[in-house]
């Protein structure tokens, strides 16, 4: 008989060129610039509280798979991850009773149809419902807005329903930027949320509230914005993170940085 699929090893994660890339951490992402402290700390947030998310942008190429492996470190630290093998997959983890839905998180490399190691057609809606059992869903996926990538779920051929394609709670939108070193930058967080009309699409607040000390100059009018986890949780995770590119022992995990060692939420 010939073993099962080895789910803890990652498949075909290191995007385009076909070459294993050297993994980079959230210390070295916030160095040059491609994403800023006061996201990283919503999306600490987030992945510490177990919510699911998806890094989409619109080309190839602008570090979809080498943010979502450094966001990976947010998971809290007893989560058990499993690559999910696109094509290939028979979704055998599903019936395993060694693996706890509510402490496990699913990393696909990309739901796309573009090649047979990514994840496309009935298998996309598998997943989703598979969040609807309590897994973790991180992804990566080819869209210019979050409008897109939702309207790429939703559209043909999948045509996954509204309500199930917010299982994606998060959508993290990545573009070039010629201005930072790194050469791309994440444009910003929207959250879905399931309503009984559809779905709504959140922007994420461009920076803490004013009485914090910085201002919402950057926010638009016509976009809904709104805080999704307490003020005081997001300071201290932002001070952590401010602090991490040159206090962080790397063989340290992210968790670890949190006062007492928590792993969980931070509401004082």
């Amino acid at each position: 008989m010939s073993p099962g699929p080895r789910y803890e090893e990652p498949f075909a994660w290191w995007g385009p060129g076909w070459q294993v890339r050297e993994p980079r951490d959230i210390s070295g992402l916030l160095r040059d610039g491609t994403i800023d402290s006061w996201t990283a700390a919503n999306l600490w947030a987030a992945l510490a509280r177990r919510r699911s998310l998806v890094v989409v942008a619109g080309e190839s190429e602008v570090g979809k798979s080498t943010l979502l492996g450094a966001l990976v470190d947010f998971l809290p630290l007893n989560t058990h991850r499993v690559y999910p093998r696109g094509c290939f997959e028979s979704f055998a983890f599903l019936a395993d009773p060694a693996i706890d839905p509510s402490q496990t998180a699913l990393l696909i490399n990309e739901i796309s149809p573009h090649l047979p190691v990514y994840l496309w057609g009935p298998a996309v809606s598998r997943v989703l419902e598979a969040a609807q059992r309590g897994f973790t869903l991180l992804a990566t996926a080819h869209a210019d807005s979050v409008h897109e990538f939702v309207g790429a779920l939703t559209g043909s051929p999948l045509r996954i329903p509204l309500a199930q394609a917010a299982a994606f709670e998060y959508v993290v939108v990545m573009e070039r930027d010629g201005a930072n070193s790194s050469g791309r930058r994440v444009r910003g967080v929207w959250r879905l949320e399931p309503t009984r009309a559809g779905l709504e699409i959140g922007a994420m607040e461009a920076s803490l509230p004013s009485e914090h000390g910085i201002s919402h100059e950057t926010t638009q009018p016509h976009t809904l914005h709104r805080t999704w986890f307490p003020p005081q949780e997001l300071a201290r995770r932002q001070r952590i993170l401010d602090d991490l590119p040159e206090r962080r022992d790397p063989s340290l995990p992210i968790a670890t940085l949190l006062p007492d060692g928590a792993s969980g939420d931070l509401n004082a």
